[in-house]
């Protein structure tokens, strides 16, 4: 089975990619720069080749696209803060849209979207305009919870979805939206892990509602939304079992969402988000904590 994985390069996409290749897929890494491990412009190292590709440029797009049977699209800008807010919906959007009218034209049935917990509106108002952090209607988090999206990063992850609903309502399209939080790796795993300071409670890990996901397992769930089958369009939140504090998480909710429906007991550390859909659809569930770096 063929893979085109788009943003191969970046901070999720080289675990994906290595992900697809140890389960014996013919992966092509699609990217705007070259990678330092393999020689650009189409060069086979076993079942992986490159492509440079401006997934803005829908003639670009399509004929990356051709011959594959799945494709998964991580390419984007991944935060609010470093273009303007009209460079950052421009290129998110445009390259979301590429992707999946590519993936129609070409009749190409699995799709996997990156998307984010800001689909929901999370971490970045407080960053820009210094806004206190949303409180949830209720905990743990779980899909069905409405945005609240206003920056321009969320705005594209919410708009993102709305888009693959879209696709899905024209075609028999199966399109997973994987919503990350934060996509840390070993290093930051074994620095979270040895920092003194990991159970103060800051307006920054509140708005994130103290979740993480390792890069790892982000890259499982990639495959997983490959390997499983449903109708339609999903969106899953794709993250750890546990919050980054040693707080039990009933005490965290107390001092920190106080009010905050508990739409179920919380258990020792138990993350704040509701990642049941994720385990019961495509039998995807966490290997890693940072507990255990």
């Amino acid at each position: 089975m063929k893979i085109l994985i788009t943003g191969g390069n970046g901070r999720a996409g080289s675990y994906v990619v290595k992900e697809f290749l140890e389960n014996g897929y013919e992966v092509i890494n699609a990217d705007t720069s070259s990678p330092n491990f393999i020689e650009p412009t189409e060069t086979k190292i076993h079942n992986l080749s490159y492509k440079k590709i401006d997934f803005t440029d829908f003639g670009q797009t399509l004929s990356s696209l051709e011959g594959c049977d799945a494709v998964v699209h991580l390419a984007a800008i991944p935060n609010p803060l470093t273009l303007p807010p009209h460079e950052v919906f421009r290129i998110n959007m445009m390259t979301t849209y590429n992707v999946l009218e590519s993936a129609f034209l070409l009749n190409i049935k699995k799709i996997v979207l990156a998307s984010s917990i800001n689909a929901i509106g999370a971490a970045f108002p407080l960053i820009l305009w210094g806004e206190d952090p949303i409180m949830p209607n209720y905990l743990p988090v779980d899909e069905n919870h409405p945005t609240r999206s206003s920056d321009v990063y969320a705005t594209t992850k919410w708009l993102g979805e709305e888009m693959a609903e879209a696709f899905a309502r024209r075609s028999k399209t199966q399109i997973a939206s994987l919503r990350f939080m934060g996509l840390w790796d070993e290093e930051r795993l074994l620095s979270h892990k040895n920092d003194k300071n990991k159970d103060n409670i800051t307006p920054q890990k509140i708005a994130g509602f103290f979740a993480y996901t390792d890069r790892r397992d982000a890259a499982k769930a990639c495959r997983l939304s490959i390997e499983n089958d449903w109708d339609g369009h999903e969106a899953f939140f794709i993250s750890s079992s546990d919050t980054t504090s040693n707080i039990p998480s009933s005490k965290l909710v107390e001092k920190v969402y106080p009010g905050v429906k508990l739409k179920k007991q919380l258990l020792e550390n138990e993350s704040l988000i509701n990642i049941s859909k994720a385990k019961g659809i495509m039998n995807w569930k966490p290997d890693y904590s940072w507990r255990n770096a």
